[in-house]
């Protein structure tokens, strides 16, 4: 019956895995419509000389926010919330608003972002939510490993590849990068991790590997790894029901098969969002249950 139960939870998260794949393999037969690879570093020069040295202050907040949340404390946790709401707000108005306006829906991403860094706010300062508490587990070990890979990995391998320092995109600056350290981040929380602060930084994840990953940027494949993984990976782990397990592996795969549909992903995460954000309100407010006393004995009932 255990083994039963398990299959079925696990259907969902099946038919995720076979989005991924049939979705991904079809980009490799028709690649995504792209801007050369020359072209897109170029902005990213252009970019990263315009808000020098805004890159050595934002990983020095990455820095403080791993400190914080291996603290595994309240108050910790708290300021690392706010430190990286900072970071998600930053690059809603840096990089969509003042130096890649013409992005394509660049307004929608930059309020996407915002609303992001208001998420956490919500979840880490207002409530408590998220909370990091790392613990010696599988969840926290990919999540050290991701954040070191959103960290240092990810610009060298854009420099093994002989781009210059100057063009590679870096966490707080692209966007990538900085969701991918949020991904590891978020393994780091206290379970159940708040499902409605994983949806943002996943839709842009589903979104802009498609084109990045046609134009050649190598790091990107571990951004779209580190992101099935970690929605994978909380739904498994944080499971309560098998139709909600269900149901959350099928959006999931729904959302992995309309990568790189801006309007379409970003739609379905704001839906996803307003309902697990409400789900999580309202199981805070509902009273807690008593608990439920095992039967008596049938020897103990007669006597009685």
């Amino acid at each position: 019956m255990h083994n039963r139960q398990e299959w079925a939870e696990g259907s969902g998260l099946a038919v995720a895995l076979l989005a991924l794949l049939v979705t991904y393999g079809l980009f490799l037969v028709h690649p995504w419509p792209h801007t050369p690879l020359n072209q897109f570093l170029a902005m990213f020069g252009r970019n990263n000389a315009a808000v020098w040295p805004a890159q050595i202050v934002w990983y020095a907040v990455a820095l403080a926010v791993v400190g914080l949340a291996l603290r595994a404390g309240r108050r910790s946790s708290q300021l690392a919330c706010l430190l990286a709401a900072a970071v998600f707000a930053w690059i809603g108005i840096a990089y969509f608003v003042w130096l890649n306006p013409g992005m394509n829906l660049s307004w929608a991403w930059a309020a996407v972002f915002s609303l992001q860094a208001a998420l956490l706010l919500v979840a880490g300062v207002a409530r408590s939510d998220l909370v990091f508490r790392p613990r010696r587990d599988p969840s926290s070990v990919l999540g050290a490993v991701f954040i070191s890979y959103a960290l240092i990995v990810y610009p060298v391998i854009g420099l093994l590849g002989g781009h210059a320092l100057r063009t590679v995109p870096a966490f707080g600056l692209a966007p990538c990068a900085t969701v991918t350290f949020f991904f590891g981040l978020l393994l780091w929380a206290r379970p159940p991790a708040p499902k409605y602060l994983l949806l943002m930084p996943l839709a842009w994840a589903l979104v802009a590997a498609p084109p990045d990953l046609a134009r050649g940027v190598a790091a990107d494949y571990g951004m779209l790894v580190v992101a099935v993984i970690t929605a994978a990976l909380i739904i498994w782990r944080d499971r309560t029901a098998t139709r909600q397990t269900v149901t959350a592996g099928l959006l999931l795969a729904l959302m992995i098969g309309w990568s790189g549909h801006d309007n379409v992903v970003i739609g379905l995460a704001l839906v996803l969002v307003g309902a697990t954000l409400a789900q999580a309100i309202r199981g805070r407010s509902l009273p807690p249950q008593p608990p439920q006393l095992p039967p008596l004995p049938r020897e103990k009932l007669e006597v009685g």
